[in-house]
This record gives structure tokens, C-alpha cells and sequence, in this order.
């Protein structure tokens, strides 16, 4: 069967297929503007049902035959080259002809099989009435490859595992939190998200094997995002530094005493390559690094940057300690990471754990005895006398309450609240 042929198939069975069930995410795409949109992020964070959704959305306002969707991983289509792409527009044309007039939705999912990919789809942008939306995952798209190879024209957008709101959400809970009944199943539920993550599959498996689906994610993304994309001539290396980050999570990272302990440890290792495996995993979408707030650059490149995961059950899968503080701090900023494309933490005297763009200070402390609550409240208070700021938030497992010192406002939250 010719390519053409396979095309208008798989066309034709898309358009005639009832689409699974699908839950609205918190991220919202665009439907009518002029850029091509791109949804970026790791395996299995439910980049696909994404674009299921917005398709279910508009097949409600728009005709089904305009709104196409194609997997490049789909089998039928390999060995699938550039030219083959041709055959993709010729082949809906020949099933829809007087579309050709119509603005048609093009869903590209996995587009980055397609070696040269971004050929076709600026060609498409350019010359054909039509939207375009495409996914990829981060091993072969990452951000600041979509940047260059479609030149302004793509507006991107990171998609994450399912917050604790979406948490809920995909499991039908919901429960009113004013009540005592209410807050302690918020609790309860909370609880069961710091470890099992935010992976949507896992909602549909027993959780004796939520912790094998995990290990499998994470060689998934250690050979195939990793070892095979960035030829990664030391897989064993890679794999125990993944491990060493997965289980310090909310941990300052000192690049050089990291260097050291490996070379102590047996490792024939340079420091370049520790960078450049730290970066790798970064572009993977495994690690992310926050840098300590300063107005000079070069006194940020200087200080160590605070490492914390995609997802809290990547420390519950590598780790045999749970280490709770850690895992709560790490969802606090993931919640803040999906609202913001910076967040920074403050160390003078004393550290404030996130600096959010209009300075405003976040602090996570899973309890609060007394030397952990006066820590906490310094290093706020210092932080809001350097930044003249008025209040800023303490997030805790379940005090609330307000302290006020010097005619500053410290709001302690339970992180429940701060999720809703």
C-alpha cells in the first residue's frame, strides 16, 4: 500500500472514531491564533489526551472532517521521510476536496519521527488555511531546538504530569474544605500525591505496581530520551547521577563536590561531562535547577542552584527513605513552575525557598517545631526587609494562622490550601 493510501486511512479512521473520554488540564490552548502551537514535556504526561480534548471541544463548533490527527509513531507509517509528507496533504484533499477553502486543524502528534520535520510543517503554516498543533517529547523536541527550527513561528508550552487540582479532578473527588470532614480527606488525598505523582496512568493501576511504572518512565527516559539521543558513552555514570539528583531533590547542588564524590567513588569522569549530563537531564524534562536570586548574573552563575523533579514519585522510586520535607518542598514548586517561567530562591543570612518574579517570598516547611518555625520566619522576615515587601507565605503541612513582626505579615498555610 502506497504512503498515500496509508494516509487516508488513518485519516479517514480518525475522523469517523469516537474519541475516549477525556478531562480538561489546566493548561488551555489557543484555538484561532496565528502561530503554530506546540506542547513539549516528558513521556507519558498526557501530551496526546491533550490534544483529544481540544479536538472533542471544537468538534462541537467545527466540522469533523476539518480536524485532523496523525501519530508519527503510528507502525503503518514507517519508514516515514520527509517527502512522504507530501502524500499526508494529498491524500486529505483527495477525502475532502471543497476544504481546501476551509480552514483545517492539523494535529501532528510525535511529529520529531519525521527526520526534517519542521520543513513540512513551516511549508504548511506558510501556504495552507490552517491551524497546526503539535506534540513532542523531550528527548528529540526540546524548546530551544522549536525555537530555531520554526523561527518565531510556534508559541510553546511545557505540559507537566496532572497537578493535585487535576489530581482530583481526573478521579471525580471533590469535597468542601471549610468543613473539619473536608480537610482531613484533602489531607488524605495529598498525602497519596506527594508519593504516587502526578503520571496519569498510574490512576488506573494498583498501586503495587505504581513503583515499577515509575523505574519503567524513568529507563524509558534514561536510554531512549538520554543514552541514545545525546550518545551518551557512559550510561552507568548517567544513571547513578539520575539517582543521586532523584533522591536530593530540594537539595543545593554543588557541581564540584558532586564531581569529587564520583572520582572518590571510582568514577573515570571529567567535570565537563558531570555538566553536561546535569544539562542533558534538565532538556529531559527530569530535573529542573533553580538559580539563587541576585542582580548579577555572574553571582548566580557562582552559587550552587537547588535542584527538584518532575514529579514527586521519581524520589519514592529511587529512594528507600521517603524523606517527606523534601518530596513537599518539591511540590510546592512544581505548583509554582506551572504558573511561572522563573522562580529563584534568596540566601543572605538566612534562605527563602522561592522569589517568584514580582518578588513576592514563598517558604515550604512540611512542620513547624520550634527551631524550624523560628528558622523559617527569619529567613522570611529578612527576605521581605530586602525586598520591601509587606507579607509573604509559609506553607506547612496544616497550621494556619498569621504572625506579624515589625508590621510585616507572615501568612502560615497548609499546603492543601495552597493547591486548591
Amino acid at each position: 500500500m502506497s504512503k498515500q493510501a496509508i494516509f487516508r486511512q488513518i485519516i479517514a479512521d480518525f475522523i469517523n472514531r469516537k474519541l475516549p473520554k477525556t478531562i480538561s488540564r489546566e493548561l488551555v490552548l489557543p484555538t484561532n491564533v496565528p502561530k503554530i502551537v506546540s506542547v513539549i514535556g516528558a513521556r507519558r504526561v498526557g501530551k496526546t489526551f491533550m490534544l483529544f480534548d481540544l479536538i472533542q471541544q471544537l468538534r462541537q463548533e467545527i466540522p469533523v472532517d476539518r480536524l485532523v490527527y496523525l501519530n508519527f509513531e503510528d507502525d503503518r507509517l514507517f519508514p516515514l521521510q520527509l517527502t512522504d509528507l507530501d502524500d499526508l496533504l494529498r491524500a486529505y484533499y483527495e477525502l475532502y476536496p471543497l476544504n481546501k477553502q476551509e480552514t483545517v486543524y492539523f494535529f501532528l502528534d510525535e511529529v520529531q519521527e519525521v527526520p526534517n520535520w519542521e520543513k513540512f510543517v513551516r511549508r504548511l503554516s506558510d501556504t495552507e488555511n490552517c491551524r497546526i498543533y503539535l506534540t513532542g517529547s523531550s528527548s528529540k523536541l526540546l524548546s530551544r531546538e522549536l525555537a530555531t527550527a520554526l523561527r518565531g513561528r510556534t508559541l510553546s508550552y511545557e505540559s507537566f504530569p496532572l497537578s493535585f487540582k487535576e489530581f482530583l479532578n481526573f478521579q471525580g473527588l471533590q469535597f468542601d474544605t471549610n468543613t473539619s470532614e473536608g480537610q482531613a480527606l484533602a489531607k488524605h488525598h495529598l498525602r497519596k500525591y506527594m508519593k504516587q505523582g502526578g503520571f496519569p496512568e498510574l490512576l488506573a493501576l494498583p498501586e503495587y505496581l505504581h513503583q515499577r511504572t515509575i523505574n519503567d518512565y524513568i529507563d524509558l527516559m534514561l536510554y531512549r530520551d538520554l543514552v541514545e539521543r545525546f550518545n551518551i558513552k557512559n550510561p552507568s555514570l548517567l544513571k547513578h547521577l539520575m539517582k543521586y539528583l532523584f533522591t536530593n531533590t530540594a537539595n543545593l547542588l554543588s557541581t564540584n563536590k558532586l564531581y569529587n564524590d564520583l572520582k572518590s567513588q571510582g568514577f573515570a569522569v571529567g567535570k565537563n561531562t558531570v555538566y553536561d549530563y546535569i544539562t542533558y537531564l534538565e532538556e529531559a524534562f527530569a530535573i529542573f535547577s533553580v538559580q539563587k536570586w541576585s542582580r548579577s548574573p555572574r553571582k548566580q552563575m557562582m552559587n550552587p542552584n537547588k535542584i527538584y523533579t518532575l514529579d514527586p514519585s521519581y524520589k519514592y522510586a529511587m529512594s528507600l527513605s521517603e524523606d517527606t520535607g523534601r518530596v513537599f518542598e518539591n511540590t510546592v514548586y512544581l505548583a509554582l513552575k506551572r504558573q511561572f517561567s522563573e522562580v529563584h530562591y534568596f540566601a543572605e543570612k538566612q534562605e527563602v525557598d522561592f522569589v517568584l518574579p514580582d518578588t513576592s517570598l514563598i517558604n515550604a516547611a512540611y512542620d513547624l517545631p520550634a527551631l524550624t518555625r523560628q528558622r523559617e520566619v527569619n529567613g522570611l522576615l529578612e527576605g521581605m526587609n530586602y525586598f520591601d515587601q509587606k507579607e509573604s507565605l509559609l506553607i506547612t503541612w496544616d497550621t494556619f494562622e498569621d504572625v506579624i513582626i515589625e508590621g510585616k505579615t507572615i501568612q502560615i498555610r497548609p499546603l492543601w490550601w495552597f493547591l486548591k
